[in-house]
């Protein structure tokens, strides 16, 4: 192993192949897990600003909604604010971060995190997860602020997290978890995963990458045998979907593919390697991470020519959409990007 510092604890490969592979490190433990890439910026300060950031290409206005983040990873969004994580530069030191759509002064929902990645919210609370091994854990506090409380403990590496009307989703070093948003005791929905990374969820039933045997795969809410959507894919990392398909990034082979829900060959929408991937009603975004000149996507569902939404972005990761802006964190750069009039 190599680069194993106390900013980068995961070893990996994100080349022009793209190969995006994870090893969490944990005392004497040594776990596979998904990841995302983690070059805190050095020498970053804590200054808010307002401006542009490398290169917008469409027709709309790049802002900076938070600068001096210390590896800003996860994203979400409600409609009125934006929610990120920070994994800071130890175990011990993270932050889950909310600012207005609008801009303002970012606001701490929690700290003291460890190795915080995926966020998701839901009407009234923001969940995320720790992702250490093997006591790793899915939190939850009130998108007003408050304390943050505990859903499950002991977890393997903890990823990927979506949320539901009733239940949080998350993924772990192999297996696909779920307990009630009240808390409760954690089910296991699906075993013997490989590295499952990204996951989300419809009404009936929970979608995720398999990062290391290269399948997507969903299992019903309620439980049941996974399925497999598609197999022989390249190292799947982001997951969206729709009300009939969904779409995921391959980083080995930089593409972005999509399936229908009930089954059916794989199709290739364009190249991109993620890790961020979202959806609205007519396209498909993501983020191509290499830095410094990574790049955030987008092209219609149905295919077509890609269009670079906004270029020279230092590691662009997690990736938001609304029907006004896109937004996406840069690990690189410590920021939090929103790009107005998509």
């Amino acid at each position: 192993m190599a680069h194993l510092t106390r900013r980068l604890v995961r070893l990996f490969a994100w080349s022009t192949q793209a190969r995006l592979l994870g090893i969490a490190v944990i005392a004497s433990s040594t776990v596979a897990a998904c990841s995302l890439p983690a070059f805190p910026p050095e020498g970053t300060t804590s200054t808010k600003t307002s401006t542009s950031t490398g290169t917008g290409n469409g027709s709309g206005a790049t802002t900076i909604l938070a600068t001096g983040q210390d590896s800003p990873t996860g994203i979400a969004i409600d409609g009125r604010s934006v929610y990120w994580t920070n994994m800071g530069t130890s175990y011990a030191d993270g932050t889950v971060m909310t600012v207005p759509t609008g801009g303002g002064n970012p606001i701490t929902l929690a700290s003291g995190q460890n190795n915080p990645q995926y966020v998701a919210v839901d009407g009234e609370s923001a969940y995320w997860t720790n992702a250490v091994s093997p006591n790793g854990t899915v939190m939850t506090v009130p998108k007003g602020g408050g304390t943050p409380i505990t859903l499950a403990l002991g977890q393997k590496g903890p990823f990927g997290i979506a949320v539901d009307a009733t239940s949080v989703y998350w993924t772990t070093s192999d297996l696909v978890m779920t307990v009630p948003k009240g808390g409760g005791t954690p089910t296991t929905l699906a075993s013997g995963q490989n590295v499952p990374c990204d996951i989300t969820v419809d009404a009936r039933s929970v979608y995720w990458t398999n990062q290391d045997d290269g399948t997507v795969m969903t299992v019903p809410t309620g439980g049941g045998t996974p399925i497999t959507l598609a197999s022989g894919q390249n190292s799947p990392t982001g997951i969206a979907l729709d009300a009939t398909s969904v779409y995921w990034t391959n980083a080995t082979s930089s593409t972005v593919m999509t399936v229908p829900k009930g089954g059916g060959t794989p199709s290739i929408l364009a190249s991109g390697e993620g890790p961020g991937i979202t959806i609205d009603a007519t396209s498909v975004y993501w983020t191509n991470g290499v830095s410094p000149s990574g790049t955030v996507m987008m092209v219609p569902k149905g295919g077509g020519t890609p269009t670079t939404l906004a270029s020279d972005q230092n590691f662009p990761c997690g990736i938001a959409v609304d029907t006004a802006s896109v937004y996406w964190t840069s690990v690189g750069s410590g920021t939090v990007v929103q790009l107005t009039q998509k």
